[in-house]
């Protein structure tokens, strides 16, 4: 199935759906994800890993995130391809909420590793520079400790 692109690199994008349950492998991993089934009529955005801003249904704060969407290359069991939310500071359970998420910057293209250690490495420089680019794009929007 082909993916749309983005129209530049600087270009938002935004989403919405419901959090269900997954299979819990980002939390062994130390990265807990909201998964996201994507309302009807929300296209699924080209694959790869996003800084994102999400905000749920139960509260109007606004989030810092990092999300993944694609197949999850690494484990070959996941065959349908994912909506995945790392959300930074916030340790909830959201099972049925309403998500939005802005994906703000692609930050690169899904990949197979070699190892769990080494995607674990990977994630986190994703989360790492995730959180830096929220405070350089979103001052004063996150509350503190949420970039």
């Amino acid at each position: 199935m082909p993916f749309p692109t983005l129209p530049d690199p600087g270009a938002e994008l935004v989403i919405s759906g419901s959090v269900v349950h997954g299979e819990k492998r980002g939390r062994a991993l130390g990265f807990p994800t909201a998964n996201i089934a994507l309302a009807p009529g929300n296209p699924f955005p080209p694959e790869g890993v996003y800084c994102s801003v999400a905000r749920f249904s139960h509260r109007d704060t606004l989030y810092g995130a990092t999300v993944s969407v694609g197949t999850n290359p690494t484990f070959p069991d996941i065959a349908s391809i994912r909506v995945e939310a790392h959300i930074h500071d916030l340790d909830e359970l959201l099972y049925g909420l309403g998500a939005e998420l802005r994906l703000l910057r692609r930050l690169r293209d899904m990949r197979r590793f070699t190892s769990v250690e080494a995607l674990i490495a990977q994630m986190e420089s994703d989360v790492r520079q995730s959180r830096q680019l929220l405070v350089d794009r979103v001052p004063g929007r996150l509350p503190p400790g949420q970039g």
